[in-house]
């Protein structure tokens, strides 16, 4: 694939300008173009409800929460979507290993996997008439308080959206997104991440989200000092300090992030490979910030193309999903985006 096709944001007769400015608008684009169609909308709401029916069928007295970056408006067009099954009385894994069987008997997914060892057991499938993966946890309230509290941060810094979504491509493209299996960093804490930088960084600066996006980089790449302070949206604390509430047990990895609903928790635990992600943000920064100083003559094509792009598989199943649910939305009563 060229470099142009996957960098489908970019309009190529577009007046970007150069420098800063043109980063900002890059940015701008490349969130209008890889946020959620409204197709792509409805397509996500309808799996929901059927897995939704599902859950409410096996167990009639639970409460079913949907969570994470789809309630938050912050997914990619490939992201999971998590739901929490709450008020559910059993415990161990029995109920995990009911839920596989109904999926598989049901014809809904065929690659069920139970992770009935991890910190908060999950059954994780992908929905076969959607493609979309999801994550099925029980008895997590603390994901919809979570969602809640990020969707108040997100009022609070309206460029919150735009940087998270262009860094979780940029974690992606990396592998470096997943926890489980590659020890990166999860949604929920580059986001968190992304909210205690803003709280310091934050200004009103024209082209800021250009501005904002470099400093990140810069900060997290090359400033910040992971042996000795934690990620907090209460602020700069150092380790010493969250140690009193983390506990040892916590202590895996070098990146350290407060759970802003559940203090004792530490985000990123399990991030064994964050100063692989440090190091990609120090790349990252040194590659944009020497294109953002050229003379505009001297740079060709996208700037943020440089870090980010779109695969063709993602750009296919985008396109797939357009074709084959466009009849969702062809009545024109489509809801309003995020009424979860």
């Amino acid at each position: 694939m060229s470099q142009a096709e996957d960098q489908p944001w970019f309009l190529s007769n577009f007046e970007y300008g150069s420098g800063i400015a043109a980063l900002h608008m890059e940015i701008e684009h490349f969130y209008n173009y890889i946020v959620n169609t409204r197709t792509e909308y409805m397509m996500r709401l309808e799996a929901v409800q059927r897995i939704e029916n599902l859950l409410l069928g096996l167990w009639p007295e639970v409460s079913i929460e949907v969570f994470g970056s789809f309630r938050t408006g912050l997914n990619l067009p490939i992201s999971d979507i998590d739901i929490a099954v709450n008020q559910f009385c059993c415990h161990g894994c029995g109920p995990l290993m009911e839920l596989k069987a109904a999926l598989i008997k049901r014809g809904i997914a065929t690659d069920v996997l139970v992770l009935d060892k991890a910190s908060v057991p999950v059954v994780k499938f992908t929905e076969h008439i959607t493609q979309i993966k999801f994550d099925i946890s029980f008895n997590k309230t603390t994901g919809v308080k979570a969602a809640e509290l990020i969707q108040r941060y997100i009022e609070q810094f309206p460029e919150l959206p735009k940087l998270v979504i262009v860094l979780k491509q940029f974690l992606m493209l990396r592998g470096l997104n997943e926890v489980y299996s590659t020890g990166g960093i999860s949604s929920y804490a580059i986001t968190l991440m992304c909210i205690s930088f803003l709280q310091q960084h934050s200004s009103k600066n024209d082209n800021k989200l250009g501005r904002l996006l470099l400093k990140f980089l810069e900060f997290y790449g090359r400033k910040f000092d992971y042996f000795k302070y934690g990620i907090s949206v209460r602020g700069r604390v150092e380790k010493c300090v969250l140690q009193a509430t983390l506990g040892e047990y916590n202590w895996l990895s070098v990146l350290t992030i407060e759970d802003p609903i559940t203090p004792t928790n530490d985000i990123g635990r399990s991030s064994f490979a964050a100063l692989d992600v440090k190091k990609s943000f120090e790349i990252a920064f040194l590659k944009l910030s020497k294109l953002v100083d050229l003379d505009s003559s001297k740079v060709s094509g996208s700037m943020l193309g440089s870090i980010v792009q779109v695969p063709l598989s993602v750009i296919n199943y985008r396109n797939w999903v357009q074709l084959k649910f466009r009849h969702l939305t062809s009545n024109g009563t489509t809801p309003p985006l995020n009424v979860l």
